[in-house]
């Protein structure tokens, strides 16, 4: 018997008949806001550096400029490797500098024959490229518009810190992977999620703090009954794999100094000694100017990490939470940046601005403003951007 024509299926779509799949739709979306936030990024960092040579000694010509303090650090390691021992009359050594980052900066030296300060500087802005993206594919299920895109993407584009991404850092790097592997547990594609992560514990120690995340995505539904009755290998060896960047590090570190803690041992020379992290919060807000600034952005960053445990997002909440208290747990020097290349501190940005047209104008004026004057300082030679 024939159906009747009312009770066939229609796909829906427009009168002409011409509309391309959703998915295909919101790639090209993707792709087209990325281009367009990373182009107007390395556009106003440009600008906003060359402005900086009208005033004090700031001195900017090349890409290569960017290179500056951990960017040197990094050179070296694609100059010549790891050193065995450290350098003559000083104690600094080259072992804090997780060896993905400069690797990628080697294989645009040897392709382009380029300058290693260009090379390092270009890779940066090219992973940013990657960050961009990266960042709204974690949660592309929630950008229905091209606005909501283009705001997803101008927090990374934007950052307050975005010097980082400009100056041959390895952050950007770090920003993507651990978006990646949080897009791929969120999916349950746990090999993919793992080697993501192993890839950004090769770039930055934290990297290795997913594990924990890795852990709340794929086990948190399963009792121990069922866990041990339907285990799955893929998530097994997806775990495995979080933090294997850092092992095969400390494995070369141990084969090549004698010491397969030489990464943490070296920041002595830096005088970052791991401490109690309240410690270091509550001598930043004794303290004045910039320690206290980083005071109160240690206290935001650990309000979004519980935010983000309301809004049903525990594996972002205990990412979060636990790379801010490794950052204070060193001090106070450089924790800013940790904080704000975290994707999840970003997206608890992106979730409570979007409740407010206004909000996201006040956010946008504060980030531009400190994006600019982060760029002015550091070719002025201030280290308290390190």
């Amino acid at each position: 018997m024939m159906p009747r024509i009312a009770e066939i299926p229609v796909p829906n779509r427009p009168d002409n008949g011409t509309a391309r799949p959703l998915l295909g739709g919101r790639v090209l979306a993707n792709v087209w806001v990325t281009i367009a936030l990373w182009t107007a990024s390395n556009v106003f960092t440009s600008g906003i550096a060359k402005l900086a040579t009208w005033e004090g000694a700031a001195n900017y010509r090349h890409m290569a400029d960017f290179c500056r303090w951990d960017c040197n650090w990094y050179a070296s390691v694609v100059q010549s490797g790891y050193w065995s021992t450290p350098i003559k009359e000083s104690i600094a050594v080259n072992w804090p500098f997780y060896p993905l980052f400069p690797l990628s900066a080697y294989v645009l030296r040897e392709s382009f024959r380029l300058s290693i300060p260009t090379s390092l500087v270009l890779a940066g802005k090219l992973e940013l490229l990657f960050a961009i993206y990266a960042f709204m594919l974690m949660f592309s299920e929630e950008l229905e518009s091209i606005e909501d895109r283009v705001r997803a993407a101008s927090l990374v584009a934007f950052n307050p810190y975005l010097i980082y991404a400009h100056a041959g850092y390895a952050e950007p790097l770090y920003f993507a992977l651990i978006a990646l592997s949080f897009y791929f547990a969120k999916r349950s594609k746990w090999l993919a999620a793992g080697s993501m992560a192993g890839l950004a514990s090769a770039t930055r120690i934290l990297g290795v703090v997913f594990c924990a995340s890795y852990l709340i995505s794929a086990f948190r539904k399963d009792t121990s009954r069922v866990l041990l009755r339907n285990l799955d290998l893929n998530k097994i060896i997806g775990l495995l794999l979080c933090p294997l960047g850092t092992a095969f590090f400390l494995l070369y570190l141990y084969h090549h100094t004698g010491d397969a803690l030489a990464f943490e041992h070296a920041h002595v020379s830096w005088g970052k000694v791991p401490g109690n992290p309240l410690h270091t919060l509550v001598w930043c807000f004794v303290q004045t100017h910039w320690p206290r600034v980083w005071g109160v952005m240690i206290l935001v960053a650990w309000l979004a990490s519980a935010w983000l445990f309301k809004l049903r997002k525990p594996e972002m909440g205990t990412f979060l939470a636990l790379v801010v208290l490794i950052a204070a747990s060193t001090g106070y020097w450089a924790v800013a940046r940790y904080i704000w290349w975290q994707p999840p501190f970003l997206y608890a940005i992106y979730r409570l601005l979007r409740r407010s047209s206004g909000a996201w104008l006040v956010y946008t004026a504060f980030a531009a403003g400190m994006a600019a004057f982060m760029v002015v300082e550091w070719f002025s030679g201030h280290n308290f951007v390190v």
